[in-house]
């Protein structure tokens, strides 16, 4: 089967850590294909793009482009260049992507749907007077910014000056609303969930730890934590799979996980952010569609501990994908050599 991978090969920086991963993910997916015995092709994706694939004569393409000229707001506009194509495309599309960079529409459609999310407020200048059902301390997040970018310790803040400080920050910053929310103390914990309609599975629930420092109620999965490689929080960020959630809290944990998936129509696979509290309530913080399948991500860590490696959780996004646009009949002959290839290579 011929596979074209969509990434990007950054010349510019905005955030390097951040887009060197973004480009390592690109190379991994590519080589997960090929030990998976495709026919795989590469492509960078800029303003060349749509000519190239419109002659490559793909029969589906793995998206894990996030950038378009290092811009994460058009992210969304990769999948809908696929659809303009009529190239069938892993993960989620135009829609859904725009809808979940907006993390206050999620938050809306959370709360009509009874999912847990800390209470919050939007923000678009320092001097908006803060709802009193908020209580400090809160936490202030760009409303429009992915891999945690603009989130730092100084995010949580106690008191009304604090607040207006960061949100001018944010506004000034990234040109964009802020999101306070109230700061729930807890728990981090990642939630992957691989498939589609019925096939749809919860993998096993991943927390962030910080193995070697001091526990702190206050501390924030930060860009630090996941991207500064000299700072301390980094170097003792890890991921664990928890084994002290209670068997009814973990079974909720996951439905949560699934239901917003469904709802906001995520695609093969996605990742829910949530904040476990200190009475197991476990308050949903974001949805990640299309999220980060770097090999120390939460996700395809997940997948390993239940017997996916690496390259298999790879060909099982694309099996979702394949189902999904309805390409057995069409690509059968191609399945059936592909199927028969991986056993030769595995016995």
């Amino acid at each position: 089967m011929k596979v074209a991978v969509l990434s990007n090969i950054f010349k510019e920086y905005s955030n390097k850590e951040v887009e060197n991963d973004l480009f390592k993910v690109g190379n991994l997916v590519h080589e997960a294909l090929k030990k998976n015995n495709h026919d795989v092709e590469f492509f960078d994706v800029n303003e060349q793009t749509f000519g190239k694939l419109s002659r490559a004569n793909v029969d589906i393409a793995f998206n894990v482009c996030e950038r378009f000229n290092g811009n994460s707001f058009h992210e969304p506009h990769v999948a809908a260049m696929l659809e303009l194509l009529d190239i069938p495309y892993t993960g989620s599309g135009p829609l859904s992507l725009a809808l979940c960079m907006n993390k206050a529409r999620v938050k809306e459609i959370m709360m009509h749907h009874g999912i847990p999310t800390p209470k919050w407020q939007i923000f678009y200048s320092r001097n908006k007077k803060l709802d009193p059902d908020l209580h400090f301390p809160l936490i202030v997040k760009p409303s429009r910014m992915d891999n945690s970018i603009g989130i730092s310790s100084d995010a949580i803040v106690r008191n009304e000056k604090e607040l207006q400080s960061r949100v001018g920050f944010i506004n000034r910053v990234y040109n964009q609303p802020a999101l306070v929310e109230e700061y729930i103390r807890g728990r981090d914990l990642d939630v992957g969930v691989l498939g589609n309609g019925s096939n749809l599975i919860s993998l096993p629930i991943m927390e962030v730890s910080f193995k070697n420092l001091t526990p702190d109620p206050m501390r924030i999965f930060s860009y630090e934590a996941k991207w500064d490689e000299k700072s301390e929080l980094y170097k003792n960020a890890d991921y664990r799979q928890p084994d002290d959630i209670p068997k009814y809290v973990e079974s909720k944990i996951k439905r949560v996980a699934a239901e917003l998936y469904r709802l906001l129509d995520v695609r093969d696979y996605g990742r829910v952010d949530i904040r476990l509290s200190e009475n197991n309530i476990p308050y949903v913080l974001e949805m990640n569609p299309n999220p980060g399948i770097s090999c120390d991500c939460s996700t395809p860590m997940a997948a390993q501990s239940i017997g996916l490696e690496y390259h298999e959780m790879i060909q099982k996004i694309l099996d979702c994908a394949i189902e999904r646009h309805n390409l057995r009949e069409k690509l059968g002959p191609l399945i059936e050599a592909q199927q028969k290839a991986e056993e030769t290579s595995y016995s």
